[in-house]
């Protein structure tokens, strides 16, 4: 058990990945609650070292999973229609600030490529809760989940901090602009999230099945390589692949829905 307990987190990753790549659109309230379950379960794992009611981590973990996945069932429609409009937001600025004329535009994508490149302020990993009266498989599959969590805390603080120093080296006209096209990419997200459901659907589970993927194959490989051998592995080429992937995930699902309409129009 102890030697593959540290692939059990990583494998239920791909296969919720897999199920929200390629059907996640179809399979809506399922697909969610499945991802929302195994996140679930995750903290309630990370969390039940420092809960001392006698009862064991595998236990909390799996009361803390069919909680989320239930709860993720009622909200799945607005978690999408939420998630699209917030990605509609954060993308709105990027479109504008490629077309829109800024007026002194080179010296100003200098200065925040410049600000966004810099190399990030080190992040101090917080110590761990002690794991004496856990047994090693617990343990394996706690640290497991720590090196997933700490990897969605590294990007997230280190995306913060980038966007930081962009938006302050941006001078005060541009930032006017980029907050109302932010504002107009949020209400076409609402807009695209209510008469789109389907496409929205397949959108948000594609992007999410793809992350999930990524992150159980980097597990799966920090697991049999060292750290060393990984480090040739830059942030952009994950985020490429994460995005190439979500791309075919999406293509998968419209592809398979079209057929599957095919299909009903016929035997009418």
């Amino acid at each position: 058990m102890e030697q593959i307990a540290p692939y059990i987190i990583p494998a239920f990753c791909l296969a919720t990945g897999l199920i929200l790549l390629c059907a996640g659109g179809r399979l809506l309230k399922s697909a969610i609650g499945l991802g929302c379950g195994l996140f679930g379960a995750g903290g309630g794992l990370l969390l039940a070292p420092s809960i001392s009611i006698g009862i064991p981590p595998l236990i909390i973990a799996l009361i803390f999973g069919i909680v989320s996945a239930i709860l993720a069932v009622y909200i799945a429609r607005l978690a999408i229609l939420i998630t699209l409009a917030i990605s509609f937001a954060v993308v709105g600025p990027i479109i504008t600030w490629h077309f829109a004329d800024l007026g002194n535009g080179e010296q100003i994508v200098e200065n925040v490529i410049e600000a966004a490149t810099a190399p990030e302020v080190a992040l101090n990993d917080q110590p761990t809760e002690s794991q004496n009266n856990l047994s090693s498989t617990e343990q394996i599959l706690i640290s497991t989940i720590e090196m997933v969590a700490n990897d969605i805390t590294i990007a997230t603080r280190s995306g913060i901090q980038r966007a930081n120093s962009a938006w302050n080296a941006i001078p005060t006209g541009p930032r006017l602009i980029l907050v109302g096209s932010s504002i107009v990419g949020l209400l076409v997200g609402l807009l695209v999230a209510t008469f789109l459901p389907y496409f929205s659907a397949a959108l948000v589970t594609s992007v999410g099945g793809s992350f999930l993927i990524i992150e159980g194959v980097r597990t799966i490989a920090a697991a049999i390589w060292n750290p060393t051998q990984l480090s040739n592995i830059t942030p952009t080429f994950l985020v490429l692949t994460t995005f190439g992937i979500a791309l075919a995930g999406l293509g998968l699902q419209l592809t398979m829905s079209r057929k599957k309409k095919k299909v009903i129009q016929t035997k009418e």
